[in-house]
């Protein structure tokens, strides 16, 4: 009589239990068994076998316990339950990231945890979303903003004083602007939003390249560069009108692009919802903004959901947020893409 063999391909511990999957691989097919331990009396139970290793299991809520041992042949199976259950205790989601992403930043795979989890998701991004365009961060170091005084030249009162320095700044923005596109980081926001995953973009940049990339819910809260009008009556002008300092073919007044100046109120409409829709979140993802201005600053205090901040270079304001990475902003979402694809079987 030949002894069946059932190899140990999951062992996990719980208060006073073992709980094992066993498998066989028998031609190609392979078949599992559950076996649990009770640690004090050493009594073992068995299950008949199944063709469904962790239906086996899924009355221990064994996600909240703590993983022993998982084979090669059901790693990627946990790995998917992993990222798609919703975690109560954090010391065991850390422990079953440990055992399945081993080389991966434990950070990146809680957000794509959250991401995956989460009812409702709002991305809001600052400049340090587009310096991987190769467009300059105005508050960086290196930015705009060391050369010029924003007052001088960002101003309505520069439409009066020096509509010259204004239109030549604002011109360079527009040119700068014209040989840029999405990087991959926005192509993978605008995925998640066609998935489900994120629900709308608010964004402190005017350059456009969410839209660009592919987003439809898009709020510009300080407005859009290409969008130029007559700083007098309204009218819409094109973008080479501006660039070329004519005046308005309506009434002749100054053309100014679309842009929030420093002591403008923001775009209401698109304030107003992007307000509503970060009270309301159950996640909020704050990427490449320095936290020094509204609303960024504030969304500790607004957000009633978990709010997550990524950015090159994380300020002491950092702290009020859940969840804090540093790094490159394309990097690290195009990695969590890359985990969240694992949960999906994708890669």
């Amino acid at each position: 009589m030949t002894t069946e063999i059932w190899n140990t391909l999951l062992s996990i511990g719980g208060e006073g239990i073992l709980i094992e999957v066993k498998g066989q691989d028998a031609e190609k097919q392979w078949k599992f068994r559950r076996v649990v331990t009770d640690l004090e009396t050493g009594d073992r139970s068995f299950s008949n076998a199944e063709t469904d290793a962790l239906a086996l299991i899924e009355s221990y809520a064994w996600l909240s316990l703590y993983p022993m041992y998982i084979d090669e042949a059901l790693v990627n199976q946990v790995k998917r339950k992993i990222l798609t259950h919703s975690y109560r205790n954090d010391s065991a989601f850390s422990a079953w990231t440990e055992k399945c992403f081993p080389e991966r930043d434990k950070n990146q795979v809680k957000l794509a945890n959250w991401l995956l989890t989460s009812k409702s998701t709002i991305v809001l991004t600052g400049a340090g979303m587009s310096t991987e365009s190769n467009l300059p961060d105005f508050r960086s170091k290196e930015g705009w903003w060391r050369s010029i005084d924003p007052i001088t030249v960002a101003a309505p009162e520069a439409l009066d004083n020096n509509y010259e320095l204004f239109t030549d700044f604002y011109t360079a923005r527009l040119e700068a602007l014209e040989g840029t596109a999405p990087h991959e980081g926005h192509q993978v926001i605008a995925d998640w939003e066609e998935r489900g995953f994120v629900d709308a973009v608010a964004t402190q940049n005017v350059d456009g390249l969410h839209t660009a990339a592919g987003s439809k819910n898009v709020y510009e809260l300080h407005g859009s560069l290409k969008n130029i009008y007559c700083h007098n009556c309204g009218a819409k002008a094109a973008p080479s009108d501006f660039k070329a300092k004519r005046k308005c073919g309506v009434c002749g007044g100054k053309l100014r692009p679309g842009v929030i100046l420093f002591g403008e109120m923001l775009p209401q409409e698109a304030w107003n919802t992007a307000l509503s829709r970060i009270k309301s979140a159950s996640l909020i993802i704050v990427i490449g903004t320095s936290l020094e201005v509204y609303p960024a600053n504030q969304l500790p205090l607004l957000a009633s959901g978990r709010t997550v901040y990524l950015n090159a270079e994380v300020s002491s304001s950092g702290q009020d947020f859940d969840l804090v990475l540093e790094g490159k902003a394309k990097t690290i979402i195009t990695e969590v893409q890359r985990i969240m694809h694992e949960a999906e079987g994708l890669v």
